[in-house]
Parts: C-alpha cells; sequence; structure tokens
C-alpha cells in the first residue's frame, strides 16, 4: 500500500470512530453537561492511550513538549465543548452538515501556512465538497418530516463557530505531526486537556448506571484510537487533502444518527452525500505528498 493510500485508510477510519464517539457524546448529553462530557472524553482518551503507550513500550510526552501539547489542548477544549453543546441539542448529521464548512477553512489554512500547492483534483473535489453541503443545509434541514426542528440559538451558534476553530486545531496538528510521535502528542495534549476543563465539570452528577459507566469508557476509547488514526494519517497525506476527505464524516454521522437516535434525513441530504462522495473519490486521485521533514 502506497503513503498516500495508507493515509487514506487511516484517515476514514478515523473520522469513522470520531464519528462514533459523537453518538455516544449525544446520548451522554441526556445525563452531563457538556464540559463533564469533554472532561470525560479526554481523560478516557489519556488512560487508554497511557495503557497502549506503556503495553508497546513507546515513547511516552516529552517535557520540552508542553508548550506546543498546552496550545493543542486549549484549542481541544474549545472545539469539543462547542461541538458536544451543538450535538447534544441538534441532531447529529445537522451538526455534521454544518462542520462541513471546516475542510473550506482548513484547505486556506494549509495554503497560506503549511505552504500546500492546490492542484486542479483538490479545487474540483473542494468545489463538490462544498456543494454537496450546500444542498444539505441550504435544502431546508437535514432531516425529514417529523423530526426535530428549531433548536436552541445557542446550539446553532455553537456548531457554526466549532468548524472555524476545529480547522485551526487540525492545520496546527499537522504543523506539529513530523515533530511528536503520534501516541506520545495525543496523550500530552489529552492530559492537559482534561485538567483545564475539570474545573468547568464541577456540577450536579446522575446515578451512574451500567450503561452510563460503559458509555462513559467508551468516549474516551473510541477518542483515543480515533484521534491516534487520524494523526497516522494526517502524516501521511497534505491538510488539503484530509480535508476533502473529513467530508465522509457526513456520512457516519446520518448512519449513526439514524441507527442511535432515529433521525432519518431527507431526500437533499442523500443528494448532498453523493457529492460529497464524489469529491472523496476524487481525493484518491490526489499525487502522494512529499514527506514531512522534522524540525
Amino acid at each position: 500500500m502506497t503513503r498516500s493510500n495508507s493515509g487514506f485508510v487511516l484517515c476514514v477510519s478515523g473520522i469513522a470512530l470520531m464519528c462514533g464517539m459523537d453518538a455516544v457524546a449525544k446520548a451522554l448529553g441526556a445525563s452531563f453537561s457538556p464540559f463533564q462530557i469533554v472532561f470525560m472524553r479526554y481523560l478516557g482518551a489519556a488512560l487508554w492511550l497511557g495503557l497502549w503507550i506503556g503495553l508497546t513500550k513507546g515513547a511516552w510526552p516529552r517535557i520540552g513538549d508542553i508548550g506546543r501539547q498546552a496550545l493543542r489542548a486549549v484549542m481541544l477544549v474549545a472545539t469539543a465543548s462547542l461541538f458536544f453543546f451543538a450535538v447534544t441539542h441538534l441532531p447529529l448529521a445537522v451538526v455534521a452538515a454544518l462542520g462541513m464548512t471546516a475542510p473550506v477553512y482548513m484547505t486556506l489554512l494549509g495554503a497560506l501556512f503549511l505552504k500546500e500547492k492546490m492542484g486542479k483534483w483538490a479545487w474540483l473535489a473542494l468545489a463538490l465538497g462544498i456543494s454537496g453541503s450546500a444542498v444539505i443545509v441550504l435544502g431546508g434541514g437535514a432531516l425529514g418530516a417529523g423530526s426535530a426542528a428549531g433548536g436552541d440559538p445557542l446550539a446553532w451558534a455553537a456548531a457554526v463557530l466549532a468548524p472555524v476553530v476545529y480547522a485551526a486545531t487540525m492545520a496546527l496538528l499537522k504543523h506539529h505531526s513530523g515533530q511528536e510521535e503520534p501516541a506520545a502528542m495525543s496523550l500530552g495534549q489529552s492530559l492537559i486537556a482534561a485538567l483545564l476543563v475539570l474545573p468547568l465539570a464541577f456540577g450536579a452528577l446522575p446515578e451512574i448506571t451500567m450503561p452510563l459507566a460503559g458509555q462513559a469508557i467508551l468516549i474516551g476509547f473510541l477518542g483515543a484510537v480515533g484521534f491516534l488514526l487520524l494523526l497516522h494519517g494526517l502524516k501521511r497525506m497534505p491538510v488539503s487533502a484530509f480535508a476533502v476527505l473529513d467530508y465522509s464524516g457526513l456520512v457516519w454521522a446520518a448512519l449513526f444518527g439514524f441507527v442511535f437516535f432515529h433521525e432519518v434525513p431527507g431526500l437533499q441530504f442523500w443528494l448532498g452525500a453523493l457529492l460529497i462522495i464524489a469529491a472523496c473519490a476524487l481525493n484518491t486521485r490526489r499525487p502522494a505528498p512529499e514527506p514531512i521533514v522534522e524540525h
């Protein structure tokens, strides 16, 4: 398998697991506050990653990297808090559709700050992805008749703002991915993120049942493994390529929303999803990127 193809597989797998994590967060939102969910997500990820590094005798986070890890942790907490607040008040597919604006910012950031060139396939794939998102968002809503409508204005604002912060976070991760080992990178930022959000997570707690305990464990596991896959994939492809590939998260969100929350996407959703799938297919025709040079 070539470097670009392996990056494609790793990123698709990571996106699927991260969407599964979002579905777990939505389920937890019925019992916990968004900050409590963010705390569980990052503390759980840190514990799973620590176990992984210990078993595989991998590299641990380095003291010299704490500045970069803290910067990423701040951005991760902001992104997760906004997204988890939105996803607990709005359908998964709606939040995912609004999240499709992130690749626009990611592509621009990659070109402006990481000096990544945009070829014809990248522009065509990006145009298809944006068109698919527009069909869904401007087509009257992502869900069919009988589904939840309206929603908290603050949730809509959070859903719109989250992709902006997410785009900057992913561009920063790409920039740092050649300087730190993926597991150590994710462990350090996850632990710092959990510590940062801890003061905001204090509050009333529900009765802890077996299903809730299982979901609390699962959200950290999915977040840890999904993020590791994304980091390994990002090292094998430019940010602009991942930006288009990230559109596939919309399809995963629709699937999980239907299976677990009975959210039924309407026709405009599927029309948009077809355009997004076409964008991902075009993405595989991009040439392999040059290896990242460590600084």
